[in-house]
């Protein structure tokens, strides 16, 4: 008896030892799109399945991040990627971290897309209360060092990032003393190659309990095709990384100008946008769209959106569907 007490306490202990050190968390998605209703031929209904996990490992200040994507992307045969896996840890004042992770740029990956930065080490610290930071591959491949610098100045927060060679990205964002709930977001993007910039402003203020906002993104045409961030100008699920997207992503896109509305109706979170997109090609192509957003039990969340988007001088797609979102 009391073999099996003892063996008792030590399993409890174990398994308290085991919960405390190591975390799991994750979110999963369902996405249904359709594009029936079109004068586009090309325009296809499709359907996909998404899951993330998050696995930490935490001995003291030092933690072990792994990030697990599995994703059918409309296949029968789905993919698993690892496509983070770090450490982290704190030598004095510095804090270190060395493996493969996500690297972005701006504060809402607004102009580049962020890209998994493999076999790399960053240093960071906190200097006058900024966060002053290095980073750099391991394999000794300069293209990938930069230099970054974050933090708070005069109630704004702001973002400077230097890559070698490569570009000088500046974004600011914060709220201003002007009417209810205004506030403004900048980020421009300068390559060192010629005729490669890009520029995003976005701005919004709240009337009357509804937010109005407005957004416009200009690119220098050699810019375009690095200009891959996914965002989602000011909500729309036409332009970006949302299920119904049929612009794609801004290295199709020169610029955009946009205005709406977001307010909640009824439990439900309603986002209105309208706007014209150019591209190389074409100007003047317009959209709109609604995206209705529903919170439902324990964490899981329906959107749902109807749109219409040019695809040409003359031709259009309507474009509808719904995402189901859960975390764990």
């Amino acid at each position: 008896m009391k073999k099996q007490l003892l063996i008792a306490a030590v399993a409890a202990t174990m398994t308290s030892v085991a919960m405390a050190d190591i975390s799991i968390s994750g979110s999963a998605n369902i996405k249904m799109a359709g594009k029936a209703l079109s004068t586009d031929a090309a325009a296809a209904q499709t359907s996909s399945q998404n899951m993330d996990i998050d696995i930490t490992g935490s001995n003291g200040a030092t933690k072990v991040f792994a990030h697990l994507d599995f994703d059918n992307s409309g296949t029968a045969d789905g993919n698993l990627n690892v496509d983070k896996l770090y450490m982290t840890t704190a030598i004095g004042s510095v804090n270190v971290k060395a493996g493969d992770w996500s690297s972005c740029v701006g504060m809402v990956e607004g102009i580049q897309k962020c890209t998994t930065t493999n076999n790399s080490i960053a240093l960071s610290t906190t200097v006058a209360g900024l966060t002053v930071g290095v980073s750099g591959s391991m394999n000794d491949d300069s293209t990938n060092n930069s230099f970054s610098v974050s933090g708070k100045v005069a109630g704004l927060d702001f973002k400077i990032k230097d890559n070698e060679n490569t570009y000088t990205n500046i974004s600011v964002k914060g709220d201003v003393a002007v009417g209810t709930g205004t506030g403004f977001y900048v980020e421009q993007m300068s390559r060192d190659a010629a005729d490669s910039d890009a520029t995003l402003v976005a701005a919004h203020t709240v009337v009357n309990g509804v937010t109005l906002k407005a957004a416009s993104y200009e690119a220098d045409v050699t810019g375009l095709a690095s200009n891959t961030g996914d965002i989602r100008p000011l909500g729309t699920s036409l332009v970006g990384d949302y299920h119904t997207s049929y612009a794609g992503t801004l290295a199709t896109i020169k610029d955009i100008k946009g205005f709406g509305i977001n307010t909640d109706v009824a439990g439900n979170n309603v986002n209105v946008v309208v706007g014209n997109y150019d591209t190389t090609a074409l100007n003047g192509l317009d959209f709109a769209d609604i995206v209705v957003t529903r919170k439902l039990a324990a964490g899981t969340t329906l959107d749902m959106s109807y749109g219409k988007i040019d695809t040409s001088a003359t031709a259009d797609t309507t474009n509808y569907g719904a995402i189901i979102n859960v975390k764990f």
